[in-house]
């Protein structure tokens, strides 16, 4: 396999996105009033269009219902002119939907997934597909079957191909093998990281070195409104948050995975690549929409450029 270059494949989730966000703090076991909206989501299938609005080449593989939300998520993205030969059309399933309940603030409160579909993301579908796949990353998230994703690790390390995983959560993060060799870079929380490792305390950087110990040959750990650690074999990078307003979560993580994948393809190192993540991120959380849709690279260095001039003497972004 011969890599495009200036190309990323993203593999995984493409799901329809119903919003609830309440006027007043949650109350559990009673009815809230909330204002509701339909997007388009998943993580694979955010990633993919970030990556689109930043000037870069992506392709999708996922499978959607034979449906009008499948229909609709198909018909954005190829206004967007991302690839989508490999998406497979089911009718046997219905298009994955998730539901996101959300607080007056925009943080998320309860996410609800009925991903059932991605079960057909087999080992065998990666196979039919894999001699067409050709790109400088490769990018999956973990809506994948358990053993789609040890088959995509093991193609990646036989045909020594990028590849980039994002955990989704604590729950499917462990699809993942013991073995993270073949794993270019690795994007998880802190929950995801000791659900993986099996460790339920333990600091941030001692999760990321062990996940380096398993093979992994960068990391990006979120910390919340601690920002994240970015680590591989050269050392530790710490970026904090940036101090916003937040409208919405939803797909702040897409945007900074988009980001990070970004400015590595155009030869940025993971200390530099993950500053300008994390800006996507920033930019995302500040719209109401899951992918930010004036976003380009330009307002993305833009904002970088800017931020760097008002940091204090030894900030970290």
């Amino acid at each position: 396999m011969s890599p495009e270059p200036g190309r990323v494949i993203c593999i995984g989730g493409a799901t329809v996105d119903r919003k609830y966000r309440t006027s007043e703090p949650i109350q559990l076991r009673t009815s809230n009033p909330a204002a509701s909206e339909r997007s388009f989501g998943g993580v694979a299938r955010n990633v993919a269009e970030n990556i689109a609005r930043l000037g870069v080449k992506s392709s999708l593989i996922s499978i959607l219902g034979q449906d009008e939300n499948g229909h609709a998520i198909r018909t954005g993205l190829m206004d967007l002119s991302i690839d989508t030969q490999h998406v497979v059309v089911s009718s046997d399933h219905a298009t994955a939907e998730y539901v996101a309940v959300l607080e007056p603030n925009g943080d998320l409160a309860l996410g609800l997934a009925d991903m059932a579909i991605f079960d057909a993301l087999t080992p065998s579908l990666l196979h039919q597909v894999w001699p067409e796949v050709s790109a400088s990353w490769i990018f999956a998230d973990c809506n994948l079957p358990s053993p789609t994703l040890h088959e995509l690790l093991n193609l990646a390390r036989h045909h020594s191909a990028m590849l980039a995983v994002d955990a989704v959560s604590a729950l499917k993060v462990v699809r993942l093998p013991c073995d993270l060799s073949s794993l270019g870079l690795l994007f998880l929380n802190l929950d995801e990281a000791q659900a993986l490792l099996g460790k339920s305390s333990a600091p941030p950087q001692d999760l990321a070195a062990a996940l380096l110990e398993r093979g992994a040959a960068q990391v990006v750990l979120t910390l919340g409104e601690s920002g994240l650690i970015a680590m591989d074999r050269s050392g530790l990078t710490r970026v904090g948050a940036l101090p916003l307003q937040i409208v919405d979560a939803t797909g702040a993580g897409d945007a900074l995975i988009a980001g990070t994948l970004v400015a590595m393809l155009k030869g940025r190192s993971l200390a530099e690549a993950v500053r300008m993540g994390t800006v996507a991120a920033a930019l995302t959380l500040e719209s109401p929409a899951s992918v930010r849709p004036d976003l380009s690279l330009a307002i993305l260095e833009a904002t970088l450029a800017r931020r760097a001039s008002q940091k204090p003497e030894g900030g970290s972004l």
